[in-house]
């Protein structure tokens, strides 16, 4: 990993159609995401910034006093593996635990980056299953 060249700080307005258009183009991977969905966990969602281009997001949401999710997890192709991706996660951890919630999930398509920041399955499960009838 090298060394962060630009910075992780919380999304500003004027951030958001950035974001929206980097969720865009990652359809296999991540769910989409409105202008309204940024906003309104505006004091939850943190962004990677380099020379001026936004090249990553995070977002915490929390569901409850106990339990919450790290979603909407990118970094920009080129600008990966430089640490900022681990920034974020660990901004909306640290967030998550000042608010002393305990459950924080993830849902991933690449469990192998997350269980390198130390998750791992709840109660020894392997599977996040969703109820997915009419």
């Amino acid at each position: 990993m090298t060394e962060l060249l630009g910075q992780v700080r919380k999304l500003k307005e004027s951030d958001v159609e950035s974001l929206v258009q980097l969720v865009d183009a990652h359809p296999k991977q991540l769910l989409p995401r409105s202008p309204d969905d940024f906003k309104d966990l505006r004091e939850t969602t943190w962004v990677a910034e380099e020379s001026g281009q936004i090249v990553g997001c995070a977002t915490l949401e929390i569901y409850s006093p106990k339990i919450c999710e790290i979603r909407t997890v990118v970094v920009k192709e080129g600008f990966r593996h430089k640490g900022y991706g681990e920034k974020m996660v660990g901004c909306a951890v640290a967030e998550a635990r000042s608010r002393n919630i305990r459950q924080i999930m993830v849902v991933t398509s690449t469990p192998e980056y997350f269980e390198k920041l130390n998750f791992g399955p709840c109660l020894n499960e392997k599977y996040a299953l969703f109820w997915n009838g009419e």
